[in-house]
Parts: C-alpha cells; sequence; structure tokens
C-alpha cells in the first residue's frame, strides 16, 4: 500500500492574509504595545516614538528573510550564544606584550628546533637496531629454556 509523501514540510502555513502566524503574533504584540503607549500617554509623540524604537525592528524581525530563513527562527539561537560559556584561547607569551613590534620580536626568537644531519639519523638508526637485537637475543634465551624444562 503506497502512502502519500508529504512535500513542502519546511514552509509555514499562512494563517492570515499573507502572514503566517508566528508573523502575525509579532506584529500583533509589538503593535498592542504601542498603543497601550499611546493610550496611557494620548501623545502622539510618545507612539512615533514607540513605532520607531519596537515596531520597525518588529516588522523586520517578522518580515524579512536572512539567508532565506525568517529573522524570528534566529532568535533562540542568539540567546543561547550571549547566555552560553566561551572558551576563549590566547597565546601565553604574547599577552602581556603591549604593541604588534614586540609580537614580532617574540616570534622571531621563539626557540628554533635544531636540524638533524643524515649521520645522526643513521648512527641513531643503529644504536635503535641494536638494542632491538639484544632484546630479540634474549626474548630466544627464554623461550629456550621454557621449552628445554
Amino acid at each position: 500500500m503506497q502512502f502519500p509523501v508529504p512535500q513542502f514540510t519546511d514552509v509555514e502555513d499562512k494563517i492570515i492574509g499573507s502572514l503566517t502566524f508566528k508573523q502575525f503574533g509579532i506584529i500583533f504584540g509589538v503593535g498592542i504595545v504601542v498603543f497601550l503607549g499611546y493610550s496611557l500617554t494620548k501623545s502622539l509623540l510618545v507612539a512615533i516614538f514607540l513605532f520607531l524604537l519596537l515596531g520597525l525592528p518588529a516588522l523586520g524581525l517578522a518580515l524579512v528573510p536572512f539567508n532565506g530563513r525568517p529573522m524570528y527562527s534566529f532568535i533562540g539561537k542568539l540567546v543561547s550564544f550571549f547566555l552560553s560559556t566561551k572558551a576563549m584561547v590566547f597565546h601565553k607569551e604574547a599577552s602581556s606584550l603591549k604593541s604588534a613590534d614586540n609580537l614580532k620580536d617574540v616570534q622571531l626568537s621563539a626557540p628554533r628546533q635544531e636540524t638533524k644531519t643524515a649521520a645522526d639519523t643513521q648512527t641513531r638508526l643503529q644504536q635503535v637496531q641494536e638494542i632491538l637485537n639484544k632484546t630479540a637475543s634474549q626474548e630466544s634465551e627464554i623461550i629456550k629454556k621454557n621449552y628445554s624444562n
């Protein structure tokens, strides 16, 4: 039996006109706040100030998309960013410096790794091989002793 697969699941339903329920809620809530501010003071200047302070950002939040997604979908991420702890990593020696010139001096005076020549590497490899040969011969002696008894 075949079932229909839902399509366009990422598109919100248009509830009121061309607005989704969230968009309408944002605009309606800010409209109530601006209306209450006007009705309490009976001043047109207060209403204009509240509209500019709250209404325009609310319209932008509700109606303007950012990267193809509505702006109000980023509010939770923004709040969690500001409330979460942050790890700040810094270079310990460079943190006490005052200017960029001192930082260059520190980078130049950093200890450099010594370059090894081929002869040094060859002698080191020979030493390691001798140690391994001694260990292998000791192991073979131990095995002979255990099996001979």
